[in-house]
């Protein structure tokens, strides 16, 4: 990058095929990027694949993740940290044929202590059924509320329940999905709030259910 001084103040934006930008009273000019008429490499095609597939996976939870994170580290990006974890550790499969494996997906991230135990039944076919031990502590609140996602593969949605009502001390509660749920594969994390909402637990992946298919 080349840099400019002189008397005629500072230049900024695009000129020509050039660009200008002013930092510190220092002009600096670059040229503008080349359209490649190259095709991708085999290896580009596969960064870009894995690329959408965790971007599509994680957008509807974006405002979630982030402000799960800037509570421990308000410099980093939530979405964005989740995004490197599962491009390095939960993408299987062979290009084209790529899939994320939900088990190793980590969404929420956070301090407080998660549920030692949990077990999920579909009861209904509008509805999910939870049970999990609790284990008071000086540390753990009972008034933590259960957090839960839910994702429906085949429509590759997204369900974010953050106002369950169900408190750690409960150690049962039930949710009722949308109806176009309903007989489909389903994963499901589940996580803690504060009352506060000050603070989070690391989210536990529950794993898949298949709900029930609505009474014909």
């Amino acid at each position: 990058m080349a840099i400019l001084r002189g008397c005629f103040g500072p230049i900024s934006g695009k000129v020509g095929d050039r660009v200008y930008a002013t930092l510190k009273g220092i002009t600096h000019v670059r040229s503008l990027p080349r359209k490649t008429t190259k095709p991708a490499t085999e290896k580009q095609q596969i960064w870009r694949a894995k690329f959408e597939l965790a971007t599509g996976f994680l957008q509807p939870l974006t405002r979630l993740l982030n402000s799960s994170y800037k509570l421990i580290n308000p410099k980093k990006s939530g979405t964005g940290l989740v995004l490197r974890q599962i491009l390095d550790e939960a993408i299987i499969g062979d290009y084209p044929d790529l899939e994320i494996d939900y088990a190793k997906v980590r969404l929420i991230h956070g301090r407080l202590p998660v549920p030692p135990k949990t077990c999920i039944q579909a009861e209904k076919p509008d509805r999910l059924s939870f049970t999990w031990s609790f284990q008071p502590h000086w540390y753990t609140g009972s008034s933590d509320e259960l957090i839960l996602l839910v994702y429906c593969i085949s429509l590759k949605e997204f369900r974010c329940y953050e106002k369950t009502g169900m408190q750690r001390s409960d150690e049962s509660g039930s949710i009722r999905l949308p109806e176009e749920f309903a007989g489909k594969e389903c994963f499901v994390w589940l996580a803690y709030r504060s009352v506060l909402q000050n603070a989070w637990s690391d989210s536990v992946y529950l794993g898949k259910v298949i709900t029930n298919e609505p009474a014909s």
